[in-house]
């Protein structure tokens, strides 16, 4: 259970085609009922960063903020750690962690009596 930075969603597809960019949103929390804090989060798929769009933001208490992070989808299934922080005045600290599983979708061929027409997402 987190003190401060609850992650309370992870938008992301379900599926995406190697090479295509991948939009990953990150719901955080600050849960603490009485000071504003600094939170951030940090993401990563086989060690590879995930870069977002805010360092960090400040965020009031009850407040809910998105993170906007992307990546290009590799040519293989990711599973995306996502981890969410808080400031203490001294130091960042490790609060929340949720995982996100992102399939490979794989273009397969449309057959029309007179050949292939188009390639498909399935």
């Amino acid at each position: 259970m987190s003190a401060i930075a609850e992650i309370t969603k992870v938008e992301a597809p379900t599926q995406s085609g190697a090479g295509e960019q991948v939009i990953v949103d990150v719901s955080v929390k600050n849960i603490s009922s009485v000071n504003p804090y600094n939170l951030a989060v940090t993401a990563e798929f086989d060690s590879t960063e995930i870069p977002f769009q805010f360092d960090y933001l400040l965020v009031s208490p009850g407040q809910t903020v998105v993170f906007r992070g992307n990546f290009t989808m590799p040519a293989k299934n990711v599973k995306v750690q996502v981890w969410g922080w808080y400031w203490s005045g001294t130091q960042w600290v490790f609060d929340d962690t949720v995982t996100k599983d992102i399939a490979l979708s794989i273009l397969m061929p449309e057959f029309s009596g007179f050949g292939i027409t188009e390639y498909v997402k399935s």
